[in-house]
Formats: C-alpha cells, structure tokens, sequence
C-alpha cells in the first residue's frame, strides 16, 4: 500500500465525550434507518466469526454487531470514542475489543477478519488518492466481505449539494464518491460488488455497498 500521511486519518476525530455522546443520542428515527440500512445489506455470517467495526464512533454498530453473535473488534483514532464503545459494550454486557487505532495502519494480520464494516467514514475524504488508501487498509484485514458506506453523487441530496457548490461556491463539508470509483477501488484489491443499498431511495446521499473477495481461480 502506498504510504499515506496519519494527517488525513484525523479529520473529524471525537475528541471528547460531549461529542461523542451527542452522536450516540441522535435522532432515534435516523439511528434505526441507518441499522436498518446495514440489516439490508450485510451477509450472512455464523455466529463467533470475527467482524470489525472501524471506525467504532460511539459504538452503535459495535452494539449491533455483537447482538448477531459474532467476535467484535472496534478501533477509533479517538479516545474519547474508544472509551465511549467500551464502556457501552460493557454497559450491555458485550464482550469486545476496542483498541485505538490509525485506521490507515491497523494492528491485525492480513484476512484477519471474516467481514469489516466502514459505516459513515469515506465521505469525510476529499482525496481519491486518501479513499484508495482507505480501501486498501480495509481490504487487507477482510478475509471475505467488505462493507463500506458512501454518498453518491446521484441523489436529491447530492444533486443540491452540487448546485450550492455551483452556484454560491461553498462546498459541502461531506464529500460525494462516484460508485464506479469505490468499484474499481475495491477491484484493485480483489474484491467485486455483490450489493450496494441506499437509505431511502433516490433522495438520500447514503448508501452501504457490499463487497466480496473474489475466488481464486
């Protein structure tokens, strides 16, 4: 993998509990559409299978991860979202391990994990050449599913984020990725698509993308 700056990495970073918390107290309606959302999109995987969520924020998915019964890893580049997720699983009686983490360098072994889980990091990159990393990072410990959130360009949100763009010259702080890209990407790394869900139709940006190493021939 090309090296990459730990710069990148620390963007949008919880770096103390209030922000974390505020996270994990969202809207309970958006909370449920996004587990719904990745309900939908992930595969079927046996129960002790290890899974990791990277990166863990305030440990809503973590939560639901080790609710399907699979062996939880959890890593944040934030300490205050690491504490968070550990003292939650602990709160709910979930056994996991939660590590602080530079998700561009993580700690395990290549195929480490049966499946891996990137929900709501990608858009925070502006950089193609900082998403190809990413992906790269992330394909490396999967050892058959990679499931990675992104916001399309082509969606009501998306389209009007364009426009305001366009028109008034101010960006929006979350970055669109075009699907042909995140594909091609993950190709690079062997992986192909299987699956790749929206929120809610054409209106909303978010969608989940399911990912599956591909055979060796």
């Amino acid at each position: 993998m090309t090296p990459v700056s730990s710069a990148p990495s620390r963007e949008r970073v919880k770096s103390d509990l209030q922000s974390v918390t505020a996270y994990r107290h969202r809207k309970p309606a958006k909370h449920r559409a996004e587990m719904a959302l990745v309900a939908r999109t992930m595969p079927a995987i046996p129960a002790g299978e290890r899974v990791l969520d990277a990166p863990c924020g305030a440990g809503r998915l973590s939560l639901w991860m080790a609710r399907q019964g699979w062996r939880v890893s959890a890593t944040d580049l934030g300490a205050a979202a690491v504490e968070h997720t550990r003292a939650l699983m602990a709160e709910q009686g979930c056994d996991a391990e939660v590590r602080e983490e530079d998700i561009f360098r993580l700690p395990w072994a290549d195929r480490h994990f049966r499946a891996v889980v990137c929900f709501r990091l990608l858009h925070h990159f502006a950089d193609a050449d900082t998403r190809r990393a990413l992906v790269a990072e992330l394909g490396r410990v999967s050892d058959e599913h990679l499931l990675i959130s992104y916001l399309t360009p082509w969606s009501l949100t998306g389209v009007r984020r364009w426009l305001r763009w366009r028109l008034g010259g101010r960006r929006h702080r979350q970055n669109h990725t075009r699907r042909a890209e995140l594909i091609a990407d993950m190709a690079a790394q062997g992986f192909t698509l299987v699956r790749d869900e929206a929120q809610s139709g054409v209106f909303h940006a978010l969608r989940l993308a399911h990912f599956a190493r591909t055979p060796r021939q």
